[in-house]
């Protein structure tokens, strides 16, 4: 038997040593490779949304949202752009992507204009006695905040309840109201929901509104929404990016996102800006009564 070549002992060695290597270098990769893929699988488990801060008793938690809306103290102006769609009384179908103004001056003069190219496109207002609402298609329609039943029910949507659509109306303090509107709260998620029930006719409770107010600072209104008497809901404002005025000043929503179910209309309302207006009065022009609704001189209905 002849004895093994040394210089083929010496390769086959150099060989066993290599594969060796890159079998452990395999090995060595493999597992670092195993591993990241098991974090990719399983992820770094970072800490998890913060809980909500506990809810405030009722009437703290409305006390803040009041006292938010009590530094307004004179008009604001806000403009932003408007996109939604809406249907007219007439019938007619529109969507809009519009430039909006909105002046407001607490807690009923209101006047919100959309245009585009100068073109008015839809106008709602109201002062301590009046609201309206202007189309092109179907000019003005009136009412007086003492007869809420005076406008039609096919208006897209309400001037008389836009103020609390955008959360700048109190919220009522009173546990029983004269009426009978009783006020309760439910807390759910990161909310507590100020509730507002109704008797009807037949003597039922049913809910009337809700306040949905956001149970992180600065807790203010994140939702609003009314209902008629069949609890269905008539208008769902939802609003978000807070910021305050100015320092000192009041915390305003800068984006509402509000729909009209029962006519089909909704609107998203970006505000680039608000500003104190205080030029703008009771009497000032952006809140005069439009002739079309005016009544004349001792008439009554």
């Amino acid at each position: 038997m002849l004895p093994p070549d040394p210089e083929n002992h010496v390769r086959d060695g150099v060989a066993t040593r290599r594969r060796r290597r890159w079998s452990n270098g395999c090995a060595r990769r493999t597992g670092a490779a195993g591993f990241a893929a098991l974090v990719l699988l399983v992820g770094c488990r970072g800490p998890g949304p913060k809980p909500a801060p506990p809810p405030l008793p009722m009437h703290e938690a409305v006390a803040i949202v009041n006292e938010n809306i009590a530094r307004i103290d004179g008009a604001l102006r806000a403009v932003g752009s408007v996109d939604g769609r809406f249907r007219t009384p007439s019938g007619t179908a529109r969507s809009f992507h519009v430039d909006g103004t909105l002046f407001y001056l607490p807690p009923r003069f209101l006047r919100f204009d959309l245009k585009s190219f100068g073109e008015r496109q839809m106008l709602l207002g109201a002062n301590a006695e009046h609201y309206w609402v202007y189309t092109p298609e179907d000019g003005y329609a009136c009412g007086r905040h003492d007869r809420p039943g005076d406008l039609p029910s096919e208006l897209p949507v309400r001037p008389d309840r836009f103020a609390d659509a955008l959360g700048l109306s109190p919220i009522p303090v009173h546990w029983l109201t004269r009426n009978g509107v009783r006020r309760v709260q439910r807390v759910e998620d990161e909310f507590q929901q100020i509730l507002f029930l109704a008797r009807d006719e037949a003597g039922r409770l049913v809910f009337e509104k809700e306040y949905w107010l956001d149970r992180s600072p600065p807790r203010l209104v994140r939702r609003v929404v009314f209902r008629d008497a069949e609890g269905v809901v008539l208008m769902d404002s939802r609003l978000d990016d807070y910021q305050p005025l100015c320092t000192g000043g009041p915390w305003l929503p800068h984006l509402m996102t509000a729909e009209w179910r029962a006519t089909g209309a909704n609107m998203r309302f970006r505000i680039n800006s608000w500003k104190n207006f205080p030029e703008v009065g009771a009497t000032s022009v952006q809140f005069v009564t439009p002739v079309e609704c005016r009544e004349p001189a001792g008439e009554t209905r």
